[in-house]
């Protein structure tokens, strides 16, 4: 059996004997296991500016790598009512190509290459109704966009 297979398997007999909960005990239940099995990272607040920011590479670059970045990326909540945890912060990325900074000091975005968004598969834990009024937690592992980078544009040559 592959290491893929043993892994699936046992978060399925682990959700099979998951207890069931009702909702106040159920939220008590899915903070233990975020803490204890599942912990995340402080999220970073979010942003409401979308824009690709050229203007930004005028000026002296800030602290934040998302600012910093050829390929910039602001963050965003999310928002999964039916997962712990319910609320979360995902990267956004804002240009679609890559800034590029000239030797003459001009910014432009240039798109010989590409912004893609970097993937992370975090675990959640899903609210899985078992009875009437009554809930368990399954894990499941979800992606999530944690910055942006910046890549050679895909080009097909006939």
């Amino acid at each position: 059996m592959e290491l893929k297979q043993i892994l699936i398997l046992a978060l399925c007999l682990g959700a099979c004997r998951a207890r069931c909960h009702n909702e106040t005990k159920l939220d008590e239940e899915a903070q233990k296991l975020l803490l204890k099995h599942y912990p995340w990272p402080a999220s970073p607040t979010a942003s409401a500016d979308t824009s690709c920011p050229l203007s930004l590479y005028q000026n002296l670059p800030s602290l934040a790598v998302n600012d910093r970045s050829v390929s910039p990326w602001k963050y965003v909540t999310v928002s999964k009512p039916d997962y712990y945890p319910r609320t979360y912060t995902e990267a956004k990325c804002l240009c679609s190509g890559c800034i590029l900074v000239h030797q003459n000091g001009s910014v432009t975005e240039n798109f010989d290459y590409n912004t893609k968004p970097l993937m992370h598969k975090s675990v959640f834990l899903k609210r899985v109704k078992c009875k009437e009024g009554k809930y368990r937690l399954v894990p499941e592992r979800l992606e999530v966009s944690v910055g942006c980078i910046c890549v050679r544009a895909n080009t097909v040559q006939s």
